[in-house]
């Protein structure tokens, strides 16, 4: 809520045509449904006057009052309810009620005159003019109040909307952050071993440190770049394989790794950096066992409306009661600000020895 001591500018009513034509054809239809019904009333009281009248009766007091429409919701647009002073709100909504009853007895008042000579049917008799005009603010105070509540009703609710919209954008923004944030966190520790590889290679082999600089260069950029939390399989694809050019140059034969994702699956989004992390979570699980070849299988497939991506390796598995690392708990976390309960990463020892995780998401939902 606003501070009701301050003085807000003064706004106006914005009018659209779509906005004029439905209040139109309302106060249109209520017009007649109101001179058909003053019609009936007269002729059982005995009444013997044109039936025409009564219509010209209500629809000069019904156009005057849609005329009067931005009187009523400049009053709601500029004194709104526990948003301004009392003394704004009341003063404010008085005048508005008091300029409407003139304004709405003067307008219907002058157009009867008029119509009425025009038609032929000769002078138009207002009646007693004073108690005419107090009887017509009984009636024009409460309209005026009426109506002035459901200007505040609305203008209420499309600003529960707005701010409910701008909530849901700051959350949406929010969660990119945060994806971001996770996307971009690179592993200090690949980066070392990466320049140490770097050091022992650009000695003995140019052409390869040369390579190597390169696919460092592209996963460097990949990583710096401000991205969406998700590319395709295709671009993941392409930054595991720089991925493992450092992987071959640093253990050799030491380390075998297989990748099997079919082609057509290439176009589906995925977490950045998800395979990727899952091969890095294998190798140091398995850094401490020297002397043997640790064979890592990475595979993708489609399951119904759902993507599976599986790394398995014949290493020692997980110890038992062992923490996820960074790796995969910012993973686990994409997957969760990404598709809720819908992704699912699992990490278990495979039957045959070893360890296995899956990554297990929804096909139907595209994180843009």
């Amino acid at each position: 809520m606003t501070d009701p001591t301050a003085h807000p500018a003064w706004r106006w009513p914005r009018v659209t045509g779509r906005w004029a034509a439905l209040t139109g054809a309302f106060f249109l239809a209520n017009a007649l449904w109101r001179g058909v019904m003053v019609n009936f009333d007269l002729q059982g009281s005995g009444a013997r006057i044109p039936w025409p009248e009564p219509f010209v009766w209500e629809l000069t007091s019904g156009l005057i009052v849609w005329l009067l429409l931005p009187l009523i919701q400049a009053v709601a647009l500029n004194a709104p309810w526990r948003q301004v002073s009392w003394t704004r709100f009341t003063t404010l909504h008085l005048l508005g009620g008091v300029a409407f009853w003139l304004l709405h007895v003067a307008g219907l008042w002058g157009l009867r005159v008029l119509i009425y000579r025009a038609v032929g049917w000769g002078p138009y008799h207002y009646g007693d003019l004073v108690p005419r005009i107090l009887g017509e603010g009984g009636k024009d105070l409460l309209a005026f109040g009426a109506m002035a509540s459901i200007f505040h009703a609305v203008t209420q609710w499309r600003a529960r909307q707005a701010r409910e919209l701008a909530l849901s954008r700051l959350e949406a923004e929010l969660r990119e952050a945060r994806l971001q944030a996770l996307a971009a966190q690179l592993d200090p520790h690949f980066l070392f071993n990466a320049l140490n590889t770097l050091s022992s290679v650009m000695y003995e082999d140019v052409a390869k440190a040369d390579s190597l600089i390169s696919d460092l260069g592209l996963m460097l950029r990949d990583t710096l770049q401000a991205e969406g939390a998700t590319w395709s399989l295709a671009r993941e694809r392409t930054y595991l394989d720089h991925y493992l050019a450092f992987v071959r140059a640093r253990f050799g034969d030491r380390v075998q790794v297989a990748v099997e994702i079919p082609a057509d699956l290439g176009p589906v989004p995925v977490p950045r950096f998800a395979v990727q992390r899952l091969v890095e979570n294998a190798l140091k699980h398995n850094e401490g066992e020297a002397g043997r070849t640790l064979h890592i299988q990475v595979s993708g497939r489609r399951l119904e409306d759902r993507l599976s991506l599986r790394v398995i390796d014949d290493g020692v598995g997980f110890p038992p009661g062992a923490e996820s690392g960074v790796g995969l708990t910012n993973l686990a976390r994409s997957l969760a600000l990404l598709h809720g309960d819908r992704g699912r990463l699992q990490a278990a020892n495979a039957p045959t020895g070893g360890a296995c995780v899956s990554l297990d998401l929804p096909l139907d939902r595209v994180h843009a």
